[in-house]
């Protein structure tokens, strides 16, 4: 996904900031998280579907700024490519395995429901 897709994704303009996207990346999180449309199977794939698509936008922005050296964009107060990263590597190895996880588990959860439906329709 080329960056000014993911720009689009997030909802951002030309030369936003690293800071500008962890903002609007966690925001529209929280507004498609799948949870929310628990009650709405169609709802819910679509959510899931734009969770996705958020967390590789997100992720394909953050290789991105990391190559251009910091936070990027306007306003910047991102870290330059000599500064260590802020909270360490621990911390990005922390967000990176969340992020993960979650995608696994969303997949998992999917999954389930649909064993579940089908024995439920065989009863």
């Amino acid at each position: 996904m080329d960056v000014r897709r993911c720009m689009q994704l997030l909802e951002l303009g030309e030369g936003a900031s690293m800071e500008e996207a962890r903002r609007a990346y966690r925001e529209l999180v929280r507004v498609w998280h799948p949870d929310r449309f628990a009650g709405d199977p169609g709802l819910r794939r679509r959510a899931e579907e734009k969770s996705k698509q958020l967390n590789v936008a997100y992720e394909t922005l953050e290789r991105h700024f990391e190559r251009d050296g910091g936070g990027g964009g306007r306003g910047s107060s991102g870290p330059k490519a000599e500064d260590p990263a802020p909270g360490g590597t621990t911390e990005l190895l922390f967000e990176a395995g969340t992020r993960t996880l979650l995608t696994i588990w969303y997949s998992l959860g999917r999954a389930v429901r649909s064993v579940v439906a089908d024995t439920e329709k065989r009863k």
